[in-house]
């Protein structure tokens, strides 16, 4: 049978039919395929990987080699839930359409491929209700292994990493400026302490943004303390709660290697028990929904110096996230706090000027151990030209009584002169970071008069900071590698080595 259609010319209101002739047996085989079938599993399954569920579902339909990839172990390594994962629409007289989680399909999921779970993901979410239930899903699941012929054996038994995240602000969740705080807890605590007591091979846990009350917090971990007291290497928890409530939990540990906490949750006891631990890396973050007042302290140089004394490769790194002029950064005094072996400080606060005094009382504080020290972001101020105004003397100050540092990121405007200033002083620097868009290129007449420079040393200077290029080619030479400035978005994007 011939295959053909009729098109409709609506200029001369005619119909004409076209035969369509078929491709002759030579032309067939001269013609050439993509070979996306047969590409090896190992790049399918990466692939897979960056897909969404429905994308999965979708590129499983194309060939019976994708299909046989979307069941491949880690194309379903990482679990993510969101609010519109495995669910329904269902109409809502009130609220209109929704998305309902779907029993059936979540089901038909957790028996197919649930047994390759390795991380476990729960993004802020605001349908609670899904949420609930998806966690009393794959707790059933985890407790049964395939004891009925509604579930099957393997379900969590290989969960190494679960992250959960609650979204605190989301009353304002469209307006970040404006933050009105809510906490979990209720049936949503209850589930969640039911997953984590189910998966007893946790290597990595992650907490944020709970906002407990202290008299939940405290119980808060009891089931991962004897479950996971030797398994467990990385502990996140971040603003478990709103106000000072030490959490004891985090030195029960023994083989812990990296713990993320927030300062409303240290206390001098906390970090006496951290010290018997073997911990390497300790960072004390604030992001942008925790309490930055007078009511947060640092735990007494006594409780320092004898963590040092346990534990002396224990490093400790300050990160700051903040969104407001008014916030209290770091609170951190010269006599009490001295004694902390500060390895790096991020700060992410762009709404805040940072003032010459602060890097200054950083490389007071932490002279001899600091390695890292950033300023992330792009400025919400305005930026001085004039050298008095900018941060330039105080930088290449503080890489003068920073002898050990490593990495430099800086935000504020500075001048080429400054940028080859820095790298010839700070002789263990490696990598240095830098906006191209608020760079000068002038060599400050203000260098001459405050250092010393020879005649030589000078001539240099104000011949490679004329441009961007000479200074650029200037410092790769010294620092051993093809060197640039970054742009805005390269800037934003760049990631921070910590732990090294």
């Amino acid at each position: 049978m011939r295959r053909g259609f009729w098109k409709f010319d609506e200029l001369n209101l005619k119909a004409l039919y076209i035969d369509l002739e078929e491709d002759p047996e030579e032309d067939k085989l001269c013609k050439e395929y993509s070979s996306w079938d047969q590409i090896p599993d190992i790049l399918l399954e990466e692939i897979f990987s960056y897909l969404t569920i429905r994308e999965r579902y979708y590129a499983s339909l194309v060939c019976r080699a994708w299909y046989r990839a979307f069941k491949l172990q880690n194309v379903w390594s990482t679990f993510t839930l969101e609010d519109t994962t495995l669910t329904r629409g269902k109409f809502n007289y009130y609220s209109g359409w929704q998305y309902v989680l779907d029993h059936i399909r979540t089901s038909t999921c957790l028996n197919k491929v649930g047994k390759n779970f390795r991380s476990l993901i729960f993004e802020p979410m605001l349908n609670f209700y899904n949420l609930y239930e998806f966690m009393n899903m794959i707790s059933w699941y985890t407790e049964q292994q395939g004891l009925d012929n509604t579930s099957v054996a393997g379900v969590g038994t290989y969960i190494r990493r679960l992250k959960f995240t609650f979204p605190c602000n989301m009353a304002n969740r469209n307006d970040p400026d404006r933050i009105r705080l809510f906490g979990t807890g209720g049936k949503l605590l209850e589930a969640l302490k039911r997953l984590m007591r189910n998966l007893q091979n946790l290597r990595c846990l992650e907490l944020i943004d709970l906002m407990l009350e202290s008299n939940e917090a405290v119980h808060l971990m009891d089931d991962i303390c004897v479950n996971c007291t030797q398994t467990l290497s990385k502990l996140i928890l971040i603003n478990t709660t709103r106000y000072n409530c030490p959490l004891l939990h985090v030195g029960v540990f023994v083989n812990l290697n990296v713990l993320v906490i927030s300062p409303q949750n240290l206390h001098e006891d906390v970090i006496e028990l951290i010290g018997y631990t073997k911990l390497k890396h300790l960072h004390i973050l604030q992001n942008r929904y925790s309490p930055k007042d007078t009511t947060i302290r640092l735990p007494k140089r006594s409780s320092w110096v004898k963590m040092r004394a346990n534990n002396p490769y224990l490093k400790v790194h300050f990160e700051v996230e903040s969104h407001k002029a008014t916030d209290i950064l770091l609170p951190i005094d010269l006599l009490e706090h001295s004694a902390i072996p500060c390895h790096s400080i991020i700060l992410d606060n762009p709404n805040t000027q940072i003032l010459p005094s602060t890097v200054l009382t950083h490389g007071a504080f932490f002279d001899s151990t600091i390695r890292v020290y950033a300023f992330k972001g792009v400025t919400r101020y305005y930026l001085h030209r004039n050298f008095a105004k900018r941060l330039d003397e105080a930088l290449v100050q503080f890489c003068r009584m920073c002898p050990n540092l490593h990495t430099l990121m800086i935000r504020d405007k500075i001048s080429t002169a400054t940028i080859l200033e820095i790298v010839s002083t700070a002789k263990r620097l490696r990598c240095l970071y830098v906006r191209r868009n608020v760079v000068l290129k002038k060599c400050d007449r203000a260098w001459s008069k405050i250092l010393d420079w020879s005649p030589e040393y000078y001539r240099w200077v104000k011949i490679n900071s004329r441009n961007y290029e000479s200074t650029e080619r200037e410092v790769s030479k010294m620092l051993g590698y093809r060197w640039h400035m970054l742009s805005e978005k390269e800037f934003k994007t760049q990631t921070l080595n910590l732990h090294m």
